[in-house]
């Protein structure tokens, strides 16, 4: 390093030539690098999500979920898999190995389920990766005003024209359309008719499906010129359909035995509903703007509410509101961030100043933050991490490391010149001897944070990008402290006054000398008060409440209603009309948006309400949702389900128990017993289980024999009765030039207890009713069906009242552990406590790997284990300020403050490093260890102190700020803060104490071996 101090020193206009490139790539990466609110991070899991309409959880399960399991279990790289198996829907959900390939994992699927034979009216499977960020970032509210736009019209131009621009937007991925009714063609069978008539449901629709051609035949040839044949009998109109038609058995009457398919069936026109949509108790059409990977979330927000305000100006009796947008966060996070980083930069330079009174030092210091953070934007940019809520934290936490390099030099070149000629060699000697402990000290901050890429999962990319900041920023520190900064010192403080001072006037360091030398000469009494420091702050850890990522202060809640299942549409769209009102009379409450069931294209869900709060500046978030919990809960009926959520940063942040075991039948019955346990727990609320909710289902079972009789099979007869019941998509028909859906079937309009009655036509073209074939009969069946591994397993979930849901989750776990259960039974904690687990065992893998990895670049540096060994004493010391402060704060141990001890093993060991090789460098002279360790702390008490004070300064308005991105930091800087006052009050103290002790030991140790030696030889003479 001595040489790029050398070389830029004496050729100053190279160092400008690139200190001015560095600042120009900075500044054009700030301008074109991609925003974002968290990291893409990927879950390491992948969804495969199959639509099956009109059938059962049941027979989801078997002709569905149970194929593509087969499909996926035989995939390389696949860890586990869960399904859900509800009425018209299948999901799996699978797991991958954290060393697998995710791409490779992913097409391999898609390629196994693709060759998967589904039943006809299943969809097709669709394969998604699972990634933070990846969901919904933009919710807007549609409404009309104007009483000359029929509902249909206003829809075609939400769909048709307001979603479709949109969605051309660059960098919007999809636009979801939420609360519309859909125009259909529905050809509904006249039972009555057709019973008269002899004539079956499955036989008109098969006539209608066969009146109905459009496809190619083949090709002909016509003069040397190949030609397709295609045959084109679709539907164009309505009356096409109604005039078909249909011959009929010998004796059936119409005209020459034919009946036109207008006098047996209904057609018409219809508005199909699947979903509702209301902002504020008032109607509107919700849409959901996902953007791509690749998307800069700002610039997407930019361009849509361009688009929305020229929506606005063409269309003035619509209404067009930006109900949420995910940007507003990110910039109101980035701001906040960005100005608590300004405001300890200019603290950390008021703090330089009283060190230093020397104006132009100071900013010699200060020159170092805006190219250190230029340079790590212009590295992020280049290696593709965006401006996200870690990446920004980690260049806000590191301002006040960043000086730490600079202040050590610039004090030392201050010190030196104070007694000695102001040239260009002094400036060189005096950055010389701090060189190599900056080198290693900054080496062993960087090298704390490179366990972090071996950190799997969730935790591994939310972190990587802070870890990533710092690290360069720290890099482009220590490059900044070595040349730019001896460089400038070499232009200016050259012409500064001689004026010698020193820290406190003297007397601060005259007072730490009398303290050092009585530790020195109590070295017992020293190690007997740190350690009982240590331990009663380790007492702390046990009791200090536990989480796994920090709630986001977006000033949004989630409320979502879910009824049982088969509930209808305008059931559950009563009850939410319910809450709304109770929610708007909250006086935090600004607005509320509603969503009912299903958006377009989606699997069928009535039976469920989304709700989306959003709260008024200056309220309180928790009091405001307890104030909605006591008003909503009164009106949830007891076989429903309400659950309150708030944006987290990540992870599960609720209670999750799973039971397993190889008697479905005994697992539902230990169920009651558990969910028993957990009521007596008043931190949970909202207990709910996959099994005790039932749902009605009729079940029609073919009596085979009297079948038979009729020469009918099961088969023969479920297809007659499906014919009937429901709505089957036959073909599309177009009207204005739109396609519309023509389905056949009565929809939801029949009774089932006329479903008895149904006639149903035998071979031999007789009728007879359902009731002479099948038993039939209502009961009540699970509405989902969980598998793990292709193994049932019951579920049963919990929201924690509580800070504190590490501690909650355990200990209602240990609770039920001593249960006794039923033989074959097993219990397992997931959610919260599975996350928590997995996150805090690879941290805490993550700080013992650092630790290693610091004694490394010591031992490189430092040449011997001594000096190493008395470093690594800090790092106890760091921990008893840091647990206290966080005590002290109320705060949470989570996964930001674990990353906060990490990276306090690199802040603290940075003053130990400084001290010690110091030392080294007098012992190496020849002065006495003692003398060495006092006059190296004299010498290094004001750059120790600066520094820390400095980094301390920094961090304030981080610990303290009130800005929404805020909540990331506020642990990590406590603990820093509080781990920064410690070790450097101790270190100052505790490591001379701890060097001395280690270096008599060892050349103790040498005499001692060296004696037995001079005694060998003289007993063999």
């Amino acid at each position: 390093m001595r040489w790029l101090t050398q070389m830029s020193v004496r050729n100053p206009a190279l160092v400008l030539i690139v200190s001015l490139l560095v600042v120009l790539g900075g500044v054009f990466s700030m301008a074109v690098i991609q925003i974002e609110s968290e990291p893409q991070a990927k879950l390491g899991m992948l969804t495969i999500s199959t639509a099956y309409p009109q059938a059962s959880a049941e027979d989801v399960l078997e002709n569905v979920t149970k194929p593509l399991e087969r499909a996926v279990d035989s995939v390389s790289g696949m860890k586990t898999y869960i399904s859900s198996s509800e009425e018209n829907h299948s999901m799996l959900t699978v797991s991958v190995d954290a060393e697998a390939d995710l791409e490779k994992v992913q097409n391999e699927i898609e390629k196994n389920v693709a060759m998967v034979k589904l039943p006809s009216t299943a969809g097709p499977p669709k394969v998604k990766l699972r990634m933070i960020g990846s969901e919904p970032m933009y919710f807007l509210a549609i409404s009309s005003n104007d009483p000359d736009l029929g509902n249909e019209e206003f829809y075609r131009l939400v769909e048709d024209q307001f979603v479709d621009e949109l969605e051309t937007i660059e960098g919007v991925e999809s636009a979801d359309v939420i609360g519309v009714e859909e125009r259909q063609a529905r050809i509904k069978p006249n039972l009555e008719v057709l019973h008269h008539y002899g004539i079956s449901s499955q036989e008109l629709m098969q006539a209608i499906t066969a009146q109905h051609v459009v496809t190619s035949a083949g090709t002909v040839t016509d003069q040397g010129q190949e030609l397709i044949a295609r045959f084109t009998n679709d539907f164009t109109k309505l009356e096409q359909i109604r005039q078909i038609k249909l011959r009929l058995a010998p004796g059936k009457g119409g005209d020459a035995g034919y009946l036109p398919l207008g006098e047996l069936a209904n057609i018409d026109w219809e508005m199909n509903r699947t979903s509702l949509s209301r902002l504020n108790g008032k109607p509107a059409v919700a849409v959901q703007i996902s953007k791509t990977p690749e998307g800069n979330i700002v610039s997407v927000s930019d361009q849509i509410r361009e688009k929305l305000d020229a929506f606005r100006t063409g269309y003035p009796d619509l209404k067009f509101e930006m109900v949420s947008d995910r940007s507003d966060f990110v910039k109101t996070s980035i701001g906040g961030m960005a100005q608590e980083g300004f405001v300890g930069m200019l603290m950390a330079i008021a703090v330089i100043y009283l060190f230093l009174r020397s104006f132009r030092s100071t900013m010699i210091v200060v020159v170092s933050i805006p190219l250190c953070i230029l340079i790590s934007v212009t590295l992020m940019q280049f290696n593709g991490i965006t401006i996200n809520l870690m990446s920004l934290f980690g260049m806000t936490v590191s301002i006040g490391r960043v000086v730490d390099d600079s202040i050590v030099v610039i004090e030392n070149i201050f010190r030196r010149i104070q007694t000695e000629p102001r040239t260009k060699e002094t400036i060189q000697h005096a950055v010389g001897e701090v060189v190599r402990a900056i080198t290693s000290s900054t080496l062993a901050t960087v090298a704390v944070f490179l366990p972090i890429a071996f950190v799997s999962g969730l935790l591994g990319d939310f972190f990587k990008p802070f870890a990533a900041a710092v690290a360069w920023s720290l890099l482009a520190s220590l490059l900044v402290s070595v040349t730019v900064v001896p460089l400038l010192a070499s232009i200016t403080m050259r012409k500064e006054k001689h004026k010698e001072t020193e820290y406190g006037g003297g007397k601060i360091t005259l007072w730490y000398v009398g303290i050092l030398r009585q530790a020195l000469e109590h070295k017992g009494k020293v190690a007997l008060v740190a350690f009982l420091l240590f331990a009663s702050s380790a007492g702390l850890a046990s009791r200090l409440p536990t989480g796994f990522l920090p709630e986001l202060n977006m000033d949004l809640l989630y409320l979502k209603l879910q009824l049982p299942a088969g509930t209808s549409l305008e059931t559950t769209n009563a009850k939410a009309q319910e809450i709304e009102q109770a929610v708007m009379q909250e006086p935090g409450v600004l607005y509320i948006q509603s969503k009912l069931g299903a958006g377009k294209g989606e699997n069928k869900q009535p039976h469920l309400a989304d709700m989306t709060i959003k709260l008024k500046e200056g309220f309180d978030q928790e009091m405001v949702q307890a104030g909605v919990r006591k008003r909503v809960e009164p009106l949830i009926p007891a076989d429903a389900q309400v659950t309150f959520s708030k944006p987290a940063a990540g992870g599960q942040e609720g209670y999750q128990l799973v039971l397993y075991g190889t008697d479905f039948a005994t697992l539902q019955q230990t169920v009651a017993m558990i969910k028993e346990k957990l009521n007596e727990n008043p931190l949970l609320t909202n207990i709910k289980d996959n099994v005790s909710g039932k749902r009605g289902q009729v079940s029609i079972t073919v009596d085979r024999d009297r079948a038979m009789l009729w020469g009918m099979t099961p088969d023969q007869v479920s297809k007659q009765v499906a014919a009937v019941l429901g709505s089957t998509k036959l073909a599309t028909i177009k009207q204005d030039g739109v396609d519309r859906a023509l389905v056949y079937g009565t929809g939801d309009s029949s009774d089932w207890q006329q479903l008895p009655r149904m006639w149903v036509k035998t071979p031999s073209g007789q009728q007879v009713e359902l009731k002479e074939l099948a038993d039939v009969r209502k009961e009540k069946v699970a509405p989902e069906l969980l598998r793990k591994d292709g193994k049932a397993y019951i579920q049963i979930t919990a929201d924690i009242l509580s800070t504190d849901k590490g501690g909650v989750s355990q200990a209602q776990t240990r609770i039920l552990e001593k249960l006794e259960l039923p033989e074959g039974v097993r219990i397992s904690a997931e959610g919260i406590s599975q996350d928590m687990q997995k996150g805090f065992t690879e941290m805490t893998a993550a700080i013992g790997a650092a630790i290693l990895l610091v004694l490394l670049v010591m031992v490189a540096s430092f040449g011997n284990f001594l000096s190493p060994l008395a470093v690594l004493i800090s790092l106890p010391l760091a921990s008893i300020g840091g647990l206290f402060a966080l005590w002290l704060t109320g705060g949470v141990m989570d996964m930001t403050v674990m990353i906060g001890f990490l990276m306090l093993i690199g802040i603290v060991v940075t003053n130990a490093i400084v001290l010690i090789d110091r030392v080294q460098q007098h012992i190496a002279e020849g002065v006495p260890v003692r003398d060495a360790l006092i006059e190296a702390g004299k010498t290094r008490l004001r750059p120790i102190v600066m520094t820390a004070v400095a980094t301390i300064a920094a961090m304030l308005p981080l610990a303290f700020g009130f800005s929404e991105g805020s909540l990331l930091s506020k642990g990590l800087s406590t603990v820093v803060i509080g781990g920064l006052l410690s070790s450097t009050l101790m270190t100052l103290v505790v490591v001379p104490v701890g060097y001395e002790a280690l270096y008599h030991w060892r050349y103790a140790r040498r005499e001692r071996d060296r004696k037995k030696m001079l005694a060998a030889n003289l007993e063999e003479r």
